[in-house]
């Protein structure tokens, strides 16, 4: 028999998953095909996270409630720094090409995406402990990695296959 939780958590993952068709549906018609199908899978992908991050944080869906909409602000801020250091990074020569000057603005906006991610880090580990208990927290962390090293490894075969020109 299963247990309640584990019924609250397969509910939440399929709800979740529903989520992201339903998303897909509803995404704009004028979009063309190639942004569609990277939409599609950044939806995929988040979709994914969530059901690896719920079921390896063990969530009940009460405190899913409550720790998914701080995730997903700590998540979006951490994604505007690096899309900020990523515009300056694009203004910039390559860095074997860079004069001392704009190795120095490289290097300090570099060192600034690293601080203020450590901030936000910080900021919202914060937030979090009022919402799910720490040793959560330090499965978050593991989840994170372990979430980032499964899309990774996937990339490789993707690519394996890909040079190899056999079939997934």
């Amino acid at each position: 028999m299963i247990s309640s939780q584990k019924t609250v958590r397969l509910t939440i993952v399929f709800l979740l998953f529903a989520f992201a068709g339903a998303f897909h549906t509803n995404a704009q018609p004028d979009l063309r095909q190639g942004e569609r199908q990277r939409q599609q899978r950044k939806e995929a992908i988040e979709a994914r996270r969530i059901s690896y991050i719920t079921t390896k944080l063990s969530l009940t869906s009460d405190e899913a409630k409550v720790f998914w909409p701080v995730y997903n602000e700590y998540t979006r801020k951490v994604e505007e720094v690096a899309d900020s250091f990523r515009q300056t990074r694009e203004a910039m020569p390559d860095p074997g090409d860079m004069t001392e000057e704009e190795a120095a603005i490289y290097v300090e906006a570099e060192i600034a995406r690293f601080e203020e991610s450590a901030a936000l880090r910080r900021q919202y580990t914060e937030k979090l402990m009022e919402v799910i208990s720490v040793r959560q927290i330090a499965l978050l962390f593991e989840a994170e990695r372990g979430f980032n090293r499964m899309l990774f490894r996937e990339a490789q075969r993707r690519h394996r296959h890909e040079d190899s020109g056999r079939p997934e």
